[in-house]
């Protein structure tokens, strides 16, 4: 039982870690290098002790798995249909909230902390970090760089080593693959609370996606089935170049075949 509840006591302090870009590794309750580095650089970086191990009466892992009846639940409340609302969900994460490191599903974009950083004004440091890790900056959207310089995840870490709140805005996050930058503007207190949401499951995941629906005016879309209209505002202008507004169109007539 002692070894369980330490285990147990890792994944909680591995899943802390990750959520505050300092972790980036599997989610395994081993307690290794990678762990022990990532309690240092916390405690370097922030001259806080932050004893995570050791809490007592600590409850099991909860599944983080979405269930149909949290998605029906959901598109009830919205008012939409059951497969509409998954076809969103199956287009925009492949289905799946988290990777099979049991971290979110994130999409780290290059060029938006690229303007994040310029926001603050870290323009020297920012071209310091792009000679040095390519891949990581772009003052232009680039496919290409989605295939070099590590991981999503890699990139999110590297990015928060310099700083934590810019490259957390600057990935698309669970299974909505909401963008960080718009946590506090669809309604969100902090930027940290919506990270908290994406690693606690992806049911949390799921109302941080209806709360981007509603404050960006697409609840109707999704009602008429207007996939371009819904991905010119979901995805951006150039949603037609990954085809989102087709594939969502697919998924849908899949979900209704399916039962949905």
């Amino acid at each position: 039982m002692g070894w369980s509840m330490a285990k147990t006591h890792v994944v909680q302090a591995q899943t802390a870690l990750a959520a505050a870009g300092y972790y980036n590794g599997k989610i395994d309750g081993d307690f290794g290098g990678g762990s022990l580095r990532a309690v240092q650089n916390l405690i370097d970086n922030t001259d806080k002790a932050v004893d995570i191990l050791s809490k007592p009466d600590v409850a099991e892992p909860v599944d983080k798995k979405l269930s149909k009846a949290d998605i029906i639940a959901v598109a009830n409340d919205l008012k939409i249909e059951p497969a509409a609302l998954k076809a969103v969900i199956d287009v925009e994460a492949a289905g799946n909230g988290f990777d099979n490191q049991g971290r979110p599903t994130i999409l780290f974009e290059p060029h938006v902390f690229w303007d994040e950083l310029g926001k603050i004004h870290y323009y020297t440091k920012r071209a310091e970090l792009a000679k040095k890790h390519k891949g990581l900056l772009s003052p232009k959207w680039d496919k290409s760089l989605y295939r070099i310089g590590g991981s999503s995840h890699d990139k999110l870490k590297i990015g928060a080593d310099l700083h934590w709140e810019a490259a957390h805005k600057s990935a698309s996050w669970g299974l909505g693959q909401i963008m960080g930058f718009n946590a506090q503007k669809i309604g969100y207190a902090t930027l940290k609370d919506f990270i908290d949401d994406m690693y606690e499951g992806e049911a949390k995941q799921l109302k941080a996606m209806g709360m981007f629906l509603k404050a960006n005016g697409l609840i109707s879309k999704l009602q008429r089935h207007d996939w371009a209209g819904f991905a010119r505002g979901y995805n951006g202008s150039a949603y037609a170049i990954n085809q989102y507004d087709t594939k969502l169109a697919a998924a849908d007539k899949i979900n209704k075949q399916q039962g949905w």
